[in-house]
């Protein structure tokens, strides 16, 4: 009977030992042997931690495969447990530092404009073309604030006392809604891009024939709904047209321009069922982001106020070198020169080829985009009051650069004066007035990340004929998104941990 006890205990401890095994271990430099202090450890279990002083780091091996350790200036390792093992706990680093040494060497013999020449020259000589296909994902979101919102419905025989007194109620609390709330709406695509270029027979030139091979997407409101200037108007409308006769029709117009000229509260519900029963989307809406990034990626090759390289538009200066990643690289910092240019910012040029790695810019000071102010002719005022962007560029296994990540952000502000008018269709003509004024600000963030640029033969990519139907795709469920690796932006999170 003891013996039984004896075995019972020694099997449940040993067990509890096996299960929960502390390894010890020290990280080394492989040319020094001296430690190496502060090194990031991360199991694949997601647990981290760091080295001590003298580079001695514990972890438990409990279901563990691989362990990665990593710190700026070295070489990333993974290490499978039975490695970890048959090294005897002892983790050797292999340093960066005599690459960075090299470069930083030749980073002070060359000149700013020996540094603008090269890399213009060798962008357009090495930026990728002809047939390709790319792995993408892009995502557009955008954030409304309704700063002031003011209505008015004037007095009308279209409208009885007790109708025109619920239709002030609902436009009080709608607008009330919109102000208190800030409506944030996204859309995320992914999927395989196919592209290359063809003679227009219309424009006589080459352009970029895009096509989807593969292609999903999903989209999320937050607040009330896809909310937008239109789309307030449209339900201010809506609510007029609710306490107004059912069964007639009305002409509405703001100003001179005529909005609608049949509209009843039954063809509203009527294309609003349509619209909620709705759920796709065009491949033109991702086409659109990729051909904004792709224009923006080939500054280079402009002949205007774009080109950052240009210096009838831009004064350049050259700045300290920065590590990006692991790699240090020239910076040249660019500023307006001429009226007409608009922009400041800084470019990152790999020393190794001279190629851009990365370029970001933004308004200079006193300088905006799109400016129309019709305040007091049609009750219009639009102003880009800041934009910034940032492009990374990578190269392929042919050592082609292409744009692999652009980002976007811009802030509009609007006012918009709009006093609409319902007239009924009928022989009296009679007719409401309602005013609205709106001052919002909305910012709008564009990604697009591209992967994988490989050339591909021509013939695989074929123009759409004439009568072919660009078909609806429906977005994805809720349920499907929680379950793909592009959810979140986790494509995009990934690839830009290399930069921290």
């Amino acid at each position: 009977m003891l013996q039984k006890i004896q075995f019972t205990f020694l099997l449940f401890f040993g067990c509890l030992t096996l299960q929960s095994q502390i390894v010890n271990g020290k990280i080394i430099n492989a040319s020094s042997s001296k430690p190496i202090q502060d090194v990031a450890i991360l199991t694949d279990l997601n647990k981290g931690s760091i080295s001590d002083e003298n580079g001695r780091f514990s972890v438990s091996t409990t279901n563990l495969k691989t362990i990665t350790f990593s710190i700026l200036g070295f070489e990333t390792t993974t290490l499978k447990i039975e490695d970890l093992k048959r090294l005897k706990y002892i983790v050797s680093l292999v340093e960066k530092v005599n690459e960075l040494n090299e470069i930083q060497l030749n980073l002070a013999k060359i000149s700013l404009d020996s540094l603008l020449i090269k890399t213009q020259k060798n962008m357009d000589e090495n930026f990728i073309a002809g047939p390709l296909k790319h792995q993408f994902f892009v995502r557009e979101n955008t954030v409304v604030d309704f700063q002031k919102l003011a209505l008015d419905l004037e007095r009308s025989s279209l409208l009885s006392k007790k109708n025109r007194k619920l239709a002030e109620q609902e436009l009080t609390a709608y607008s009330k809604e919109l102000k208190s709330s800030t409506p944030e709406f996204s859309s995320e695509f992914t999927g395989i891009l196919l592209s290359k270029k063809i003679i227009s027979e219309k424009e006589k030139k080459n352009v970029d024939l895009n096509k989807m091979d593969s292609i999903s997407g999903y989209r999320v409101f937050t607040g009330k709904k896809n909310i937008t200037l239109k789309e307030a108007q449209n339900d201010f409308q809506n609510i007029i047209l609710k306490h107004l006769n059912r069964d007639k029709t009305y002409k509405i117009s703001s100003g001179l321009f005529t909005i609608e000229d049949s509209l009843s509260i039954k063809k509203i519900l009527q294309k609003r069922d349509s619209v909620q029963a709705d759920n796709s989307f065009k491949e033109f809406e991702p086409m659109y982001l990729y051909t904004t990034a792709n224009k923006k990626s080939k500054f280079f090759r402009e002949q205007n106020e774009d080109n950052f390289f240009d210096r009838r538009y831009y004064n350049h200066t050259l700045q300290e070198k920065e590590i990006l990643g692991t790699t240090m690289l020239y910076v040249i910092g660019f500023s307006p020169r001429k009226s007409k240019s608009k922009y400041r910012g800084r470019i990152f040029i790999n020393p190794k080829d001279f190629t851009i790695a990365k370029i970001e810019y933004e308004f200079a000071e006193g300088k905006r985009g799109m400016h129309v102010n019709l305040k007091w002719v049609l009750g219009l005022k639009v102003s880009l009051d800041l934009k910034k962007v940032t492009l990374f560029y990578e190269k392929n296994k042919e050592e082609k650069v292409y744009n692999s990540y652009y980002k976007e952000t811009s802030e509009t502000y609007a006012y918009v004066h709009r006093p609409i008018k319902f007239k009924e269709n009928s022989k009296t003509r009679n007719k409401v007035k309602f005013d609205i004024k709106v001052e919002l600000n909305t910012e709008e963030t564009i990604e697009v990340l591209l992967l994988n640029a490989i050339n591909i033969d021509e013939s695989l990519i074929q123009p759409m004929k004439k009568g072919d139907v660009t078909k609806s795709i429906y977005y994805t469920s809720l349920e499907d998104y929680n379950n793909t690796t592009w959810k979140n932006r986790q494509l995009i999170i990934e690839y830009l941990k290399k930069y921290e």
